[in-house]
């Protein structure tokens, strides 16, 4: 992988970001802390300052003499603080050490002061904090001075703690951040690959993915999409090599036959009647597939439009069933049809609707080895309905909510002895919905099915209530 390819990865770029609000989050600490840390040091020197001076004050107050001056100043040889004693004109009467420029610069206290405080607080400029407390009743100052370096090496030390600590965190959360990152955008990588792998047609792929939160789902719909382009893709290849099958069967017949008779090879006009019949029946089927191919590209492209007008389901019915019968005769099956009387008209469109009923009455036609075929209409409550029962093969319980699809065909092994496109179902309930009506199955395998189609009469205002 090429590192400018890295750069523009997801999960870097997730990185980059946590990274960056924990840095300025951890930043933000950091200052706090130190601002925190440095007040309550500074303060707690200053308040021991002029508690220590307030105390030395006191014990001078009672005896103001010089035994009692060398033991303050003695008490203070040991600590890093120092002691400065002055009389009430300022003159100093006992120190703990020499007293440099700095410390005599502060000693002028004001005539008033009662009680200690800090006269000089900022450390970082100047050599001590320095505090003074009045002796007595104004008859003398002690002054008391604390090393700002002492304060300045352990806000160095704390600074130094600090920064390390950050820079352990900051490696420990990115370490952290870099193992979540690439943790988050892994099933992102995965449906990457695959995605990558479905446009090369290999549809059907794993995605490992857990929970149920939207990644997953993202991962299960991906894996869903997959399955169901290599499905259509296997129906698609299932549905050309059937539609060649399907054509080249009737041409065939056709171009054998008419070669029969333009080689006047045939001689007896009944014989050559028979075969016009069949080059007819043959081509007869040609049109009918073709007519399914046609509707289905137009119904995928959203151009299936219906050309409307009042008709007679019943005179609709019986043309497809005259054009049916010799066919369901050769086989020695019994076809009829009871249609109801004085049915209200429908408005339809004429020409799909007898594809319609010639795709379900050819269908069990074609799936019954025995036994009949009966088409049937009457009127309940205010639908129209027409069945189509046939006592064939049937349609296996498991495959009943499938056979409305594309491409779809209950058994392969049965197809090949059939034919059949898997078009022909779909296109009828795609025609049946356009009307508004409905059409269910019912079906038992090895004792046929029956199709009912719903559809409303015109001038029907009740409301949409499909069903027994």
């Amino acid at each position: 992988m090429k590192w400018y390819s890295i750069f523009r990865s997801v999960s870097f770029k997730i990185g980059l970001v946590f990274s960056v609000v924990f840095i300025a989050l951890l930043m933000i600490f950091g200052f706090t802390m130190y601002g925190m840390f440095t007040n309550i040091v500074v303060d707690y020197s200053k308040q021991e300052l002029v508690a220590r001076g307030n105390n030395h004050a006191s014990i001078l107050e009672n005896n103001f003499d010089k035994a009692t001056i060398d033991h303050v100043i003695l008490m203070e040889k040991t600590v890093p603080t120092e002691v400065l004693i002055t009389d009430s004109a300022g003159k100093i009467i006992g120190s703990s050490t020499v007293p440099d420029k700095e410390m005599l610069e502060h000693l002028d206290p004001a005539s008033d002061l009662k009680e200690g405080k800090i006269v000089v607080s900022d450390w970082r400029k100047h050599k001590y904090l320095i505090s003074v407390s009045p002796i007595g009743n104004g008859e003398g100052y002690l002054y008391m001075y604390y090393p700002s370096s002492i304060l300045r090496d352990i806000v160095f030390t704390m600074n130094v703690l600090i920064i390390s600590a950050s820079i352990g965190i900051f490696l420990l959360a990115f370490g952290l951040i870099g193992f979540l990152s690439r943790r988050l955008t892994k099933p992102l990588l995965q449906m990457e690959e695959a995605t990558m792998k479905m446009s090369q047609g290999k549809y059907r792929q794993n995605i490992l993915y857990k929970g149920d939160d939207e990644i997953a789902r993202l991962g299960s719909s991906i894996q869903t999409l997959g399955e169901q382009l290599q499905y259509y893709e296997d129906s698609r290849n299932q549905f050309l090599s059937a539609v060649s099958h399907e054509i080249r069967t009737p041409l065939t017949y056709i171009k054998g036959y008419s070669d029969v008779l333009k080689k006047g090879l045939v001689k007896d006009p009944e014989e050559q009647l028979q075969y016009l019949d069949i080059i007819n029946r043959e081509a007869q089927r040609i049109t009918f597939m073709i007519n399914d191919l046609f509707e289905m590209s137009k119904l995928q492209v959203g151009q299936f439009e219906l050309n409307k007008e009042r008709a007679d389901i019943n005179t609709i019915i019986e043309r497809v069933f005259e054009s049916l019968k010799p066919a369901a005769q050769k086989k020695g099956l019994e076809i009829s049809i009871e249609l109801g009387k004085n049915l209200p008209n429908l408005f339809i469109d004429v020409h799909r609707m007898e594809q319609v009923f010639y795709n379900l009455i050819e269908n069990g036609i074609k799936y019954s080895n025995e036994g009949s075929v009966a088409i049937t209409s009457f009127l309940r409550k205010e639908f129209i309905v027409i069945e189509v029962r046939d006592t064939g093969l049937g349609i296996p319980e498991q495959d009943l909510p499938r056979i409305w699809e594309r491409f779809y065909r209950v058994d392969q092994s049965r197809t090949r002895k059939t034919g059949g496109t898997g078009l022909g179902l779909y296109v009828v309930k795609q025609i049946i919905e356009a009307h508004d009506g409905d059409i269910q199955v019912e079906s038992m395998e090895k004792k046929g099915s029956i199709f009912t189609i719903y559809l409303k009469p015109i001038g029907d205002s009740h409301g949409k209530n499909i069903g027994s």
